[in-house]
């Protein structure tokens, strides 16, 4: 009768598809000890660079095998017996790590022959006290040409012996490898090693060391496993040539400027992010010490996926410490993952960016937005403000861990050679989630130096003799102190004094060169918004061209929807086409609207008075779509007839369209916005942006005139990401005429209340 027969060669085959590395090999082995319910494993190495002296010797205190456990589980090739029931371990209800029958395979791939001792726990093996010592000659197996040829081997080349337990006998598993497969260079041997020492997320990362910062943490110590009704530890020690280095954790920790904490729950639809300034941060004379965590929460972008995780990252800024510090920190560097407690290689690997951040880093550093590729630290010195872009730091400067659980990510599949997860949509929302705190980190970074940076500009402008003029003084104030200079000269040179006219002209003529430098500034400026501005006026162009072909089709829909003859499922569906294409026009007709109040030439052509309430329904019509479909009631209470002193009318809609953003963005759903305006006796004028969400605190309002402050972390097509811009520039708008804007205490049905203020005139 025909039958299947199985070639030895298998043993191989499966371990070069499913082990990929040497440390995963060994890294499958000591998970196969987790699963066993140890609270300890010892892993001691020797020899490593000798083949056939060398060995490696994984020690557990598990619930340990008997013969029967063995045959069925580690010598049947694609066991089930992890796939049954919940996949949990028998004595501490622990979440199998592994599913495929790995660990011969591993044993397989790291050395040719294999020692394995067992005594089982009768406790958790139905009372058997029969234990085993198995032998494992691989070289002997594949001189077979199938697996039904050991059976008439002699000497064999597998052998399971009982070994018979007591009450005084140590419970756990030893697996012995020897005759080692690898010889390992100095160099391969040390990236072995440091593969090794990574496999378990280091316990700084578990745990902040107390000093490191004064803010409330997101949690106190992460989820790693999945460990049921109980939980107990599991610690793994290196020994041999196994035995780690120094420990530099600690002080990375010491050394690091900011953490960020991430908390992403699927079943409350929500992710928490925590940016936090270290202590060190906070005592850096040239840093702002009264920057505080930055704590947002969001709706979690992909819930379908069930995807929960936890993470802590470190973010060093430059390069401290001493060289062997360096030295290990350039191994050590990146952000991993590590699923129920054990990394999944290859991410935070050096060639590995998952996250994208060496490529934004690199594309940023060549210049496409402008900026030199220079260090972190040099950034500030060279001569310009690089803001928040240029705070953005390369995969180097992160020191951190993504945690997941089997139950907090149940649908990421693992790849065959188990490196790294299956790149489907469950994927991309882990990089979604992470990449998105890395970016909030970013602005708050960028939100913090600034004073730092501002203040190094004050010292060069004073450096360079120029009293009482910076990079931030207004182009009338310098040219209004050049003047002056001059004429001070001029009358130093007809009272004879030649000696201080000279040191006028000197200081004018630093006055002169600052007015030059941002004069030159603002004319580039000027060339690449003119530029803009035609791409914007053709951009218009087509969008009006749209705009009548949508109407066209939607015309041709309805005289074919009353064609005779046709069914009533067609005309239905032609009416849910119409109605669509509707929406469409009607997105575009607002769209339209906008960019002609705001970019054409009569919108910067004069300056006039204008009618508050009609810029105000300009601006509402840009997020009039995104509001509709929050259910976002937005009410315009502003009485017709107050106008605003004279402005651009660009300028006025532009400062409404910032603040009505941020109102929706904020409303939440089903909330009200509203706007006011008083012209008081004596002539002021007085508006009034309300809404409903969640409040701001006055007594933190002026952090958010600050740039790269925002708590936004969604990107909308119309209400953008948030990059906390929009309120520096709606203020820099409105000191031109001498107003002033601000928040201030809300009406009673609302949270949020933003006024603005211009004087009498």
């Amino acid at each position: 009768m025909a039958k299947f027969t199985v070639d030895t060669h298998l043993f191989r085959e499966l371990g070069a598809l499913l082990v990929g590395r040497d440390s995963t090999a060994l890294i499958e082995l000591i998970k196969n000890a987790y699963d066993a319910d140890a609270k300890r494993v010892t892993v001691y190495g020797e020899g490593l660079e000798n083949t056939s002296k060398g060995f490696i010797r994984i020690v557990d205190d598990g619930v340990g095998m008997t013969p029967e456990l063995f045959e069925e589980g580690f010598l049947r090739i694609a066991s089930r017996g992890k796939e049954q029931g919940d996949r949990r371990s028998i004595k501490f209800e622990r979440r199998y790590t592994g599913a495929k029958g790995i660990g011969r395979l591993a044993a397989h791939k790291l050395a040719r022959y294999l020692t394995v001792t067992s005594n089982p726990d009768p406790e958790y093996r139905g009372g058997s006290q029969k234990g085993i010592e198995a032998k494992i000659d691989w070289d002997r197996v594949e001189a077979c040409e199938t697996l039904e040829e050991l059976d008439n081997q002699d000497p064999p080349a597998i052998s399971v012996a009982e070994r018979k337990t007591t009450s005084h006998s140590t419970f756990g598993t030893t697996i012995t490898l020897s005759k080692l497969r690898t010889r390992w260079p100095l160099r391969e041997r040390i990236r072995f090693i440091e593969e090794i020492q990574t496999f378990y997320p280091p316990k700084v990362l578990l745990e902040l060391p107390k000093g490191i910062v004064k803010h409330r943490t997101l949690f106190q110590t992460p989820t790693i496993v999945d460990a049921g009704s109980k939980v107990a530890p599991f610690n793994t020690r290196l020994e041999g040539e196994f035995s780690p280095s120094d420990d530099y954790w600690i002080a990375l920790a010491q050394a690091a400027g900011w953490i960020i904490e991430i908390d992403a729950s699927a079943i409350e639809q929500r992710v928490e992010y925590n940016i936090l300034p270290t202590q060190r941060f906070l005592h850096d004379p040239d840093k702002d010490a009264q920057i505080g965590a930055t704590r947002i929460r969001t709706k979690h972008p992909a819930p379908e996926s069930k995807m929960s995780l936890q993470a802590r990252i470190l973010v060093k800024e430059g390069s401290s410490g001493s060289r062997k510090m360096k030295d290990w920190a350039g191994n050590a560097y990146g952000i991993r993952v590590f699923l129920e407690g054990f990394r999944v290689l290859p991410y935070g690997e050096k060639r590995n960016d998952w996250l994208s951040l060496d490529f934004d880093y690199a594309r940023r550093a060549r210049g496409s937005q402008g900026f030199e590729d220079t260090e972190p630290e040099e950034e500030a010195d060279s001569g310009f403000d690089r803001d928040a872009g240029l705070v953005f730091l390369p995969n180097r400067s992160y020191f951190g861990a993504v945690f997941l659980t089997q139950t907090g990510a149940p649908f990421l599949q693992m790849l065959v050679n188990r490196e790294g997860f299956v790149p489907d949509a469950n994927y991309e929302a882990l990089v979604q989630i992470v990449r998105t705190g890395i970016d909030l980190a970013t602005r708050t970074r960028a939100a913090a130096s600034r004073p730092s940076r501002e203040k190094r500009k004050q010292e060069r402008a004073q450096s360079r003799e120029r009293p009482g003029i910076t990079s931030n003084t207004p182009l009338r104030t310098v040219v209004a102190e050049a003047k002056t200079l001059v004429t001070r000269a001029k009358e130093h040179v007809a009272g004879g004094n030649i000696g201080q006219a000279k040191a006028s002209i000197e200081t004018a003529e630093s006055a002169f060169a600052e007015l030059s430098e941002r004069l030159i500034e603002e004319s580039a400026m000027m060339r690449v918004l003119a530029s803009v501005g035609t791409q914007m006026a053709a951009f218009i162009h087509e969008i009006n061209g749209l705009l009548g072909l949508t109407t066209t089709i939607e015309k041709s829909l309805e005289r074919v929807q009353r064609t005779e003859g046709l069914s009533r499922n067609a005309r239905s569906q032609i009416g849910e086409v119409r109605q669509s294409l509707g929406d469409l026009r009607r997105a575009l007709e607002r769209q339209a609207a906008y960019l002609v109040d705001v970019v054409t030439p009569d919108a910067r052509r004069r300056r006039m008075r204008l009618e508050i309430s009609d810029r105000f329904e300009a601006a509402m019509r840009l997020v009039q779509h995104v509001a509709e479909q929050r259910r976002i009631a937005i009410k315009n209470d502003i009485p017709r007839g107050i106008k605003s002193p004279p402005m651009f009318p660009a300028e006025l809609t532009t400062v409404f369209s910032n603040l009505l953003t941020n109102a929706v963005k904020a409303a939440g759903e089903d909330g009200k916005i509203s706007a006011t305006a008083t012209r008081e006796k004596d002539g002021r004028l007085f508006i009034s942006i309300q809404n409903t969400g969640v409040a701001v605190n006055l007594a933190e309002g002026e952090r958010w005139f600050r740039p790269f402050e925002s708590t936004t972390t969604k990107v909308d097509t119309v209400l953008g990401q948030g990059m906390g811009l929009g309120l520096p520039i709606t203020r820099s708008i409105l000191e031109q005429y001498g107003a002033d804007i601000r928040f201030a205490k809300p009406s009673p049905s609302f949270s949020t209340s933003i006024e603005i203020r211009f004087p009498a005139e």
